[in-house]
């Protein structure tokens, strides 16, 4: 990698690693910013060159810091060239002066062009934010905490099995993994508080786990990533039990994607991350943990349980969920969906709210037949 290369990279770092701690460090008293839990998102108000504020999503399962093509655009921020990430080319862009939640300046940051990627925010707060210095995301009082002069009391904390793992590109983020117990066996995962869905594993993981199985109730989901939607869906289901440290947690629904997680991982998420405050101890890249008050979101999914595309001879049945109504009405995969004329119309037809009854005429081989059930939390 080249100089210039290394030092751009350098600067996507939610903070800048410590080209801004070293001014932070100069402080004595905690450093305090706000942070919101808003659209399955951990946001923090950025201004960019004075402009703003702007709402960013603080994701600690990112390496590195980005925006909104749009945005860029409006502000007329100069792009400084264009730099490949898991195999698409990005622009990246220069920014003269960037303030996290009032509280810290930044001069002469970089950021990507993310055209349509972040979704409930204008922008990408990577995870350098919480660990290149002993910090707090503290989510049910809503504070972002930074301690220049090391870290605060964790009374009440418990100390995770895992550590602050630099990324594999210098300049980059580093990230927080640990090791959990899922349903009896250890999983190490990224605490990732942008994604999505409470925990996440590859295909590849889950069947080892015995978590990939027809004989399991299973919902059709889609699966994204900075590279977009795959074309293949992933699943939903439920795994018995989830214990990070000393918090249990019973029947967590756990995505399995089809298309492999972004280096492999398995991803702890929001909706679970956002019930323990997190404390980082940088001297010895600790992660400490406590429970709050607050509890786990559950992510949605269609209730029919079918997975649709368009093909030429119509609107098809891909997936049909174990254990979903429409298994139970016997809608089969290949089945061609009749009365709609295109994807759009065939998934508000199967869709709808718990308690929706659903009936649908579906062409299978040379025949017509029917099938008629009602939408249910079936998971």
């Amino acid at each position: 990698m080249s100089a210039s290369r290394r030092q751009l990279l350098a600067l996507t770092i939610a903070l800048g690693g410590a080209s801004v701690f070293s001014r932070a460090r100069a402080q004595t008293s905690v450093i305090e910013a706000p942070i919101r839990l808003e659209n399955g998102r951990v946001l923090m108000d950025v201004t960019l060159n004075g402009a703003g504020p702007f709402p960013f999503a603080l994701d600690t399962g990112a390496e590195v810091a980005g925006l909104r093509l749009a945005l860029a655009q409006r502000l007329g921020l100069r792009e400084l060239r264009r730099i490949r990430l898991g195999g698409a080319m990005f622009p990246f862009y220069g920014v003269s002066e960037m303030v996290f939640g009032g509280a810290v300046r930044q001069t002469n940051a970089g950021l990507f062009g993310l055209e349509g990627r972040i979704l409930g925010a204008e922008g990408l707060l990577a995870a350098g934010l919480l660990t290149s210095m002993d910090s707090e995301l503290l989510f049910e009082a809503g504070l972002w905490r930074v301690h220049p002069s090391g870290g605060p009391d964790r009374t009440g904390f418990t100390r995770l099995d895992g550590a602050i793992e630099p990324a594999k590109v210098e300049g980059l983020s580093a990230r927080p993994f640990a090791k959990v117990d899922l349903n009896g066996q250890t999983e190490r995962v990224v605490l990732d508080t942008g994604g999505p869905r409470p925990l996440s594993l590859s295909r590849k993981r889950a069947e080892t786990l015995g978590l990939w199985s027809d004989a399991l109730p299973f919902a059709p989901i889609p699966h994204s990533n900075i590279l977009g939607r795959s074309p293949e869906p992933s699943r939903l289901v439920r795994a018995p039990r989830l214990a990070i440290g000393p918090a249990i947690y019973e029947n967590v629904l756990v995505a399995l994607n089809a298309a492999e997680n972004i280096g492999g991982e398995t991803i702890l998420g929001l909706p679970i991350i956002q019930t323990l405050d997190l404390s980082i101890a940088r001297a010895d890249n600790a992660i400490w943990v406590r429970r709050n008050g607050l509890k786990v979101t559950e992510p949605t999914y269609g209730l029919s349980g079918l997975w649709l595309s368009e093909t030429r001879g119509g609107v098809r049945v891909d997936v049909v969920g174990a254990g979903s109504p429409a298994a139970a009405a016997d809608v089969r995969v290949g089945d061609i969906l009749l009365d709609v004329s295109n994807l759009r119309e065939g998934i508000d037809r199967v869709g709808g709210a718990a308690g929706r009854e659903v009936g649908i005429r579906l062409r299978r081989g040379g025949e017509t037949v029917e099938a008629a059930f009602t939408q249910s939390a079936y998971l």
